[in-house]
Order: structure tokens, then sequence, then C-alpha cells
């Protein structure tokens, strides 16, 4: 065997893994815009792929769950080529909602973030709200929101320029910013 490979796993171990990162993943797919039955396919395709290759993970360049990360946001960069419009949506956004805290296994500090977070959007203007979830929830490009919502891109780019400015201070109000 080459040293730089590892023994492919049981399926008890396969098993182990899947029960410990399937939830993340699931919720990343979600985050990126994802309706469950996709996101639910698209993580069985994640963790498909990463059992065939399983035997190129190399514990030196990273952690199972970066390796795991990486699979799961090539999964999602094809499925969005394969989109009508995939220019609507912004990768680089999905990636990085992907390595937020997930309210479950966060910490009490991280979870309390999230929540004043989300007390604020729902304190906002239905018309800023709803950019700024398409957004940033649904990792939409400022193009794809104004297709979604039928206003133009500078009008989107204000009203997120106008929420993030309220977001800010209702943050800084509940003591999540300094």
């Amino acid at each position: 065997m080459n040293p730089n490979q590892h023994p492919r796993p049981s399926d008890a171990d396969f098993e182990s893994l899947h029960a410990a990162h399937a939830g993340r993943i699931r919720a990343y797919f979600l985050r990126s815009g994802f309706p469950d039955s996709d996101a639910d396919d698209l993580t069985q395709e994640t963790f498909i792929r990463a059992f065939k290759s399983i035997r190129t993970f190399d514990p030196d360049r990273g952690s199972f769950r970066t390796w795991l990360a990486a699979i799961a946001r090539n999964v999602a960069r094809k499925r969005w080529g394969q989109r009508a419009a995939p220019d609507h949506f912004d990768p680089e956004i999905a990636e990085d909602v992907f390595a937020a805290p997930d309210n479950r296994t966060g910490s009490a500090e991280a979870r309390e973030e999230i929540d004043a977070l989300s007390e604020c959007i729902d304190a906002l203007p239905a018309n800023l709200a709803r950019v700024v979830h398409l957004r940033y929830v649904q990792a939409m490009t400022t193009r794809g929101v104004a297709a979604e919502t039928g206003i133009p891109e500078a009008t989107v780019r204000l009203r997120l320029s106008e929420a993030l400015a309220l977001l800010e201070g209702c943050l800084r109000a509940k003591g999540v910013l300094e």
C-alpha cells in the first residue's frame, strides 16, 4: 500500500462519519438555497463521493471535516452549473455560510449571536429582510436578487446597504457588536 494512502473504512466507520457530518453538510445545501429534497440528494452524493475517494484523504493536509466540505462545495458548484441561471447564485457567499456555526452544535456564545442576528433580521422592514435573505441565506448574487424580486440591481445594492446598517445598529444595541 502507498504510505500516503489509508485503508478504506468499514461500513460502521462510514456510518459513524455520516452520522457525525451529514447534518452539517445538509445544512450547507439548505443555506445555499437548495430545496429540502435536493439538499438530501446532494448530501447523499457528497458522502458517496467521499466514500469512493476516501483513500485520497490525507490528514496531514487538513481535517476530515475540511476535506468533506471541499467535496460538498464541488457537488454544489456542479449543481449550480446545471441550473438555468447559475449566475444568480454566489458560491463564495455559500461557502462563507458553510463556515458559519451550526445552531445545534455551536457554542452557547455562537447560538446567542445567531439568535440575536435572527431577531434583528426579523425586525427589518419586509423589503429589506427579503433581499438580505436572498443574498446571504440563499447565496444569490445581486443580479439574482434583482431577477427574483423584479427590482433594479442598483436598488438591491441600496437595500442591502440600508439593511446592513440597520443590522449593525441592532446588533450593537444587543451587545453583539462593539
